[in-house]
């Protein structure tokens, strides 16, 4: 068995393993699975046509749908499932299948003159005037690249706003899934580079097709693999990652703020600044681990668009950064006072909720670990507990 279809039998093993558990996942990411589910099965297509053609089950130039079409469309559905990941109340409409369109209009145009076989692969390479399937690479190249941007987008913009809303982010956090699409999206941008660069005669470059497709595989099953073990993080934040809970808060406390019908003037701010600092200082609302800005806006009675005004405009600071500045300095108290305390124990008294976003945050204002920050300033006969 060759390599191609060792890497075909390798797809296809994973796919089983993975798309069921997608598709059996009871948690509020329902839709956003099966999303990513018919996003794998599209891309199975393609390993389970090179493994039928190994086995002479199947003739690859009469395998177009299933080597090109569906696997075109993969893209399509990975964005949709990053939308839903990112927006809670984000609902499929049939309009969405206008997404596919372009993609299906690439293939249909160009049908006739697509054909997979190694003559044409080779062909695909052999420089000007392009052939149409090195044309029809270059243009599914490209919708690729501006899907995946957009996704990239949309998770970059999720993680923005989590920091403007909440104070810890564990577990709504989509670190995972912006590396991820990253990496896809360079892959993507690498070989559209290539397939470009290919149009001279007599250059052949690096990756290969099977290099190529093995580290898209590689990937689409870590995204697979990652959603599988995600935590539900809609459970409880559903309304809040959208703001919607924002808004009836507001209405509800219409007439409870004192400076709910107030304009931010400089003055105003000034003096609201000043309250804000000695609410955190009496009262010490960044103990508590899931703090968000609506329930710190709801203790000072400020309205939340301008408490992350004043936030924004007078630490520098988005309210994550703020609320883990306020949490880093109790710690740095605690350590002095606790110096035999577990590590953990420090994290969870300082409002942190776990021990990794405690170290994160710590080294990141500090510049040192909490352990190394107790070496460098306590006794050297002091040990800190792990």
């Amino acid at each position: 068995m060759n390599s191609s279809a060792l890497l075909a039998l390798g797809a296809l093993a994973l796919g089983i393993f993975i798309i069921p558990a997608l598709l059996l996942k009871k948690d509020s990411h329902k839709i956003a699975n099966r999303l990513l589910a018919v996003s794998l099965i599209c891309q199975m297509m393609t390993a389970a046509s090179i493994l039928f053609n190994h086995l002479h089950w199947l003739d690859l130039r009469n395998a177009n749908f299933l080597l090109i079409a569906l696997p075109s469309c993969s893209v399509v559905f990975l964005l949709g499932y990053v939308k839903k990941m990112v927006t809670p109340s984000y609902q499929l409409k049939a309009t969405n299948l206008l997404l596919l369109l372009p993609f299906i209009l690439l293939v249909y145009l160009l049908k006739e003159g697509i054909c997979i076989d190694k003559n044409a692969l080779e062909g695909a390479r052999g420089g000007w005037p392009p052939t149409p399937l090195a044309v029809f690479g270059i243009l599914l190249y490209t919708l690729q690249v501006i899907y995946l941007a957009f996704a990239e987008r949309l998770t970059r913009h999720h993680n923005l706003a989590i920091e403007n809303e909440f104070s810890n982010k564990d577990r709504i956090g989509l670190r995972w899934l912006r590396i991820f699409i990253c990496a896809y999206l360079m892959l993507v941008i690498l070989g559209l580079a290539i397939s470009l660069i290919r149009l001279l005669p007599g250059l052949e470059l690096w990756p290969r097709s099977i290099y190529y497709t093995a580290c898209i595989v590689v990937i689409y099953y870590l995204i697979g693999f990652s959603a599988v073990i995600q935590p539900d993080i809609f459970t409880g934040h559903a309304h809040r990652l959208d703001g919607k809970d924002d808004e009836q808060r507001s209405e509800s406390n219409a007439n409870t703020g004192k400076y709910e019908t107030s304009s931010l003037t400089p003055a105003l701010a000034q003096s609201l600044w000043q309250d804000l600092q000695g609410l955190m200082e009496s009262r010490a609302p960044y103990l508590k681990n899931d703090l968000r800005l609506s329930d710190l806006a709801e203790m000072a009675k400020i309205p939340p668009n301008h408490l992350s005004q004043i936030i924004n405009q007078y630490a520098d600071k988005n309210f994550f950064e703020f609320i883990n500045e306020y949490r880093v300095a109790q710690a740095i108290r605690l350590l002095a006072q606790q110096p035999k305390a577990k590590i953990i124990t420090i994290a969870l008294e300082s409002g942190f909720n776990s021990q990794s976003a405690f170290y994160k945050q710590f080294k990141n204002s500090t510049g040192y670990t909490p352990k190394q920050y107790m070496l460098q300033t306590l006794p050297s006969k002091t040990k800190p507990s792990a």
